[in-house]
Parts: structure tokens; sequence; C-alpha cells
């Protein structure tokens, strides 16, 4: 799919992408502007003026809120237009916001994020793709943890409780123990500083972005565990596992007991970790997994993009009559 799309700046742009599908809609992008805007739990949104018939594409780039299966930025748009609603396209991060969401919004799920930082990493393969084979062992497992979310605490500290041959950050002050002491958000290439880190375990137990949320997303966090060629132990919104699986990856169900995915949120951090405390303990063999863990890279590189794509356009023709 990705071949069917001219390249600007060496990748294809969510933009064009976005604009062929929906030609007769203007493009609004990055919508989102603050978090917690006000003390609220809401992203401040810098919406554009809409004229009566007029069909608009706002393009939510970041995770938007969820809560009590609410989602508080889809109300403030609505309430905001107020008439012709089923003019407005939202594009969204979050997986299947649709089951929780009745009104009159079209909702379009597009993680274009995911789908922008894959194609730069891509890009790159020279500075990693072979480096990353060349494995170290330091470690049985590690975990990196940017923002101190409260079940990322939780799961640091039992994981260096259970572990005594871990590599495990939290906060932003922590990445100072990893190469390179400024983190940003260039995915791609905080990766590729992180290189020595991703070879030294063959396990990573990954904390998510959101947890509580029933409706999150698949970040870098986790996908960069498949370009590390690690097996991932995923810890995220309640089903997150079968959403990756869904997608393509495989998530080693006969190593790993995923069972964990579809419990509540105050056990299942936990439950990821005792669950498969043999394997984060170093008990596995990594060179008959080796195979597989290289398709799901090959898959983050390839299929992945191109299901983002696939994906995208069959929304569009469900939703758009």
């Amino acid at each position: 799919m990705l071949k069917n799309y001219n390249l600007t700046e060496g990748i294809v742009q969510y933009n064009q992408v976005i604009a062929e599908a929906l030609p007769s809609f203007n493009f609004y992008p990055s919508i989102l502007t603050e978090m917690d805007h006000n003390g609220q739990h809401l992203w401040a949104m810098n919406l554009p003026k809409k004229d009566k018939n007029q069909k608009i594409i706002l393009h939510a780039q970041d995770h938007l809120n969820v809560s009590n299966n609410i989602v508080p930025e889809l109300e403030y748009i609505e309430n905001y237009y107020k008439t012709d609603l089923e003019d407005i396209v939202v594009i969204y991060w979050n997986h299947n916001l649709k089951q929780i969401y009745n009104g009159k919004l079209k909702l379009i799920e597009f993680p274009t994020h995911s789908f922008d930082w894959i194609q730069h990493l891509k890009n790159r393969t020279n500075e990693w793709y072979k480096q990353i084979e060349q494995r170290t062992n330091k470690y049985d497992v590690i975990c990196l943890n940017g923002k101190p979310r409260n079940f990322r605490k939780l799961t640091y500290n039992y994981i260096n409780e259970v572990n005594t041959n871990s590599f495990t950050t939290i906060g932003s002050n922590t990445y100072t123990q990893a190469p390179y002491s400024k983190y940003d958000f260039d995915n791609a290439d905080n990766f590729i500083k992180l290189l020595d880190v991703y070879r030294s375990a063959n396990v990573n137990v990954v904390n998510e972005t959101l947890y509580r949320e029933s409706h999150g997303i698949i970040s870098e966090k986790t996908l960069l565990s498949f370009a590390g060629l690690q097996l991932p132990i995923v810890i995220g919104h309640k089903g997150i596992v079968d959403q990756l699986r869904n997608s393509g990856f495989d998530v080693f169900d006969d190593v790993l007991d995923n069972s964990y995915d579809t419990m509540d949120n105050d056990i299942r951090w936990k439950q990821a970790i005792d669950l498969n405390i043999d394997v984060i303990n170093g008990k596995l063999n990594y060179n008959e997994l080796l195979p597989r863990l290289l398709k799901n890279r090959d898959h983050l590189l390839n299929g992945y993009l191109d299901k983002m794509i696939t994906d995208f356009l069959q929304q569009v023709n469900d939703t758009i009559q």
C-alpha cells in the first residue's frame, strides 16, 4: 500500500493519505494543543470555524482521554459545533472508540503518530537493523519508563523486587543511566541511541502510556520491543495484547501466559509479571524464538504500515456514505 503514494521528505505523509481518501473535506491537522487544560483531564483544542454544510476533518494527533466510557474531547467538539455534526470526521489514535461513542461525529481510527515514526526508523535501518542482532545479554529483562504513572511505579518496584538482574528506569532523570542523557520525542533517533540497552536483554516488560482507560493505544513503547528483537510482556489497557495479535504481531502465546490481558486493572500489572516470572528471570530459548522475533521486526517495518493504510481506507469506505 505504501507504494501507491508519493514520498515527501523520505516518507509517505499521513496528510496525503487522509486528503486523497477524503477529497471533499477540509483537513485540519493537530487540533490538540495542551493536555489537562485548566486542571481538567481534557485536551485544549484549536478548533476551526465551520460554515454550514462544510465538511471538515479534525485530526487528534495524540491519544484522547477516556473515563467511564466517555471521551470528553468528543463531547467538547459536539458542544462547540452543535449542528451538522455528521459533516465532521474525527481521526483519532485510541483503539476502537466507536465501541463507546454513540454520537453523530464520524470517527476514523488512524495511528498517525506510529505511521510517521516507523517510516523514519525504516529509513535508518543501516544504523540499527543488523546491529540489534548482536545481543549482549547483560540483563534478564529491561523495563523503561518515562513519566512515573502509578501502574508504572508499581511495576518498576515489583520487577526490581523479583529480579536482581534487570535494567529499569522511571522518570526522565533515570535516562541518565542510558547511553545518552537527553530524551526527546524523536522515537527513531532515541531507539538508535538506546541500541545498547535494547541489545542487553531479550525480554522487555513494556509499561504503555494508558492503563485504566478502556480504549488505549499501542505506542512506540511496545513497537520498539519488536524492533529490538525482544519478547514483549505488554502492560497497558485491557485487551492490548489481543489488539497486537490482531495487528499481525506474534505475541508468543505458547511462551508467555497472556491471560493477564483480560484481567481487572487492580491486578493486571502484577499478574503480567507473576504469570511470566520464569521468562522474566531468563528461562527461555532465545535462539529458538529468534526466527519469530525477526518476523515481528519485519512486520513492524512493512506489513504493519500497510495494514494501517488498509484499515484506514476500509473505515473511510464504511463511514463516509
